[in-house]
C-alpha cells in the first residue's frame, strides 16, 4: 500500500496495516525551505517546495496545500495583518464597511485564490499517486467571525436571523472553495472550523450544524472524504461533531483522546489527533514527542484513527521532533 492508501483506508472508517500520519504543515513549509511566512503565502512555487520539502522530511501519508484560513476573508475584501512567522491575521472586518448584500461568492481569479490554485494543481501533479493532499476551507462560523468581528457572538442572541443570513453566505463560499480544490484532483477537505469551541452545543446544532452539509454533500459527489478541524476546547461540543455529516474531526491536546475516541467510535467517525502543539513539536525534546505519540496511538489505535498535531504546526516547530514522530509510525 502507498502512504496514500493507508490514509484513505482509515478515512473510510478501516484500519490500515499501520497507523496514518498526518503532519499539518501550514507556515511550517516556510520554514522548512528558509523562507518567510508573508512570503511563502503569497508565491505558488513557494508553497510548492515548501509541501515538497515536507513530503520528502517527514514521510506523511497526507499533507495540506495550504493552512490559512484568512484566505476566502481576505477574497472577501477584509484587510490582513502580516507576519513573518505566522500566518496573516484579520484586522479588519468587511461586514463593518459594506452590507452583505453587496459581498460575492469568491472565484478563482479572486485575491490569492489564483496562488493557492496554481500549487495545487502542481502539488497533485507530483503527488497523486504517493499521499492524499488536504484541500483546507475556512469553515462557515470562523469565516463569519471574520466578516462580522466579535459583535457577531452576541448577534447569535440579538440578532439569530442577521446571523444566520451570514452563515448561509458563509457556507456558499465553503462550498465553492472545497470545489476549487476538488476540481483539481484534491481528495480530502478539511473544514477548519476552529471558533466552535466558543459556543455552546445548543447553539451548535441551531446555528452550524446544517452549514456543513453542502459542503459534505458536493465532496461526496467527487468520491472524496471530508473532515471537520475544531481548535481549543471544544470538549462540550464533541457530540455535536459526531453528528455533523462529515467523515470525522479534528482536534486539539485541549480534548482528551480517549473522550474523542470513544465518542468518535460510537458514530464510526473518523477521528485525528492530538499531538501538542507547544509542549511536544515546537519546545518538547525528542523523547517527549514520542512519548506522545505513543500514548495517542494506543488510545486510538483502531478504525478510523489517522494521529496528527493538534492544529497546524508553529513555524519554526522542531523537525527533530517531527521526524521522530514519523519514524515512530514507520516502525509500526
Amino acid at each position: 500500500m502507498s502512504n496514500k492508501d493507508i490514509l484513505m483506508a482509515a478515512l473510510r472508517y478501516e484500519e490500515p496495516s499501520r497507523i496514518p500520519w498526518v503532519p499539518y504543515v501550514g507556515v511550517h513549509g516556510a520554514y522548512l525551505i528558509g523562507k518567510d511566512s508573508d512570503e511563502y503565502l503569497q508565491s505558488a512555487d513557494l508553497i510548492y517546495q515548501g509541501i515538497c520539502k515536507a513530503r520528502e522530511e517527514y514521510n506523511p501519508d497526507g499533507l495540506p496545500i495550504v493552512f490559512d484560513l484568512q484566505l476566502e476573508a481576505e477574497a472577501l475584501g477584509c484587510k490582513l495583518k502580516w507576519a513573518k512567522d505566522n500566518p496573516p491575521s484579520v484586522i479588519g472586518h468587511v461586514l463593518n464597511e459594506v452590507p452583505l448584500s453587496e459581498l460575492k461568492i469568491p472565484t478563482e481569479k479572486d485575491g490569492r485564490i489564483p496562488i493557492v490554485l496554481e500549487a495545487t494543481e502542481k502539488l497533485v501533479e507530483k503527488f497523486k499517486d504517493d499521499i492524499a493532499l488536504f484541500g483546507l476551507v475556512c469553515g462557515p462560523f470562523t469565516l463569519g467571525l471574520h466578516l462580522m468581528g466579535s459583535k457577531m457572538i452576541s448577534k447569535m442572541v440579538k440578532s439569530p436571523d442577521e446571523v444566520m443570513e451570514v452563515l448561509e453566505f458563509c457556507t456558499q463560499v465553503c462550498r465553492a472553495m472545497s470545489e476549487m480544490y476538488l476540481k483539481r484532483g484534491v481528495e480530502v477537505i478539511a473544514i477548519v472550523d476552529p471558533m466552535t469551541s466558543q459556543i455552546s452545543p445548543q447553539m451548535f446544532d441551531k446555528f452550524l450544524l446544517h452549514t456543513y452539509n453542502p459542503t459534505t454533500e458536493l465532496v461526496r459527489e467527487y468520491n472524496g472524504r471530508s473532515l471537520l478541524f475544531v481548535c481549543g476546547d471544544a470538549t462540550r461540543v464533541v457530540p455535536n461533531l459526531c453528528k455533523v455529516d462529515t467523515d470525522g474531526f479534528a482536534f486539539d491536546e485541549n480534548i482528551s483522546m480517549a473522550y474523542a475516541a470513544e465518542e468518535a467510535r460510537k458514530n464510526r467517525k473518523v477521528f485525528c489527533g492530538n499531538l501538542p502543539l507547544t509542549v511536544g513539536l515546537l519546545f518538547g525534546e525528542v523523547e517527549d514527542n514520542i512519548k506522545f505519540a505513543q500514548e495517542c496511538i494506543d488510545i486510538g489505535r483502531g478504525p478510523g484513527f489517522v494521529l496528527a498535531p493538534g492544529c497546524d504546526l508553529p513555524y519554526s516547530s522542531s523537525p527533530e521532533n517531527i521526524k521522530a514522530v514519523a519514524n515512530l509510525v514507520h516502525q509500526g
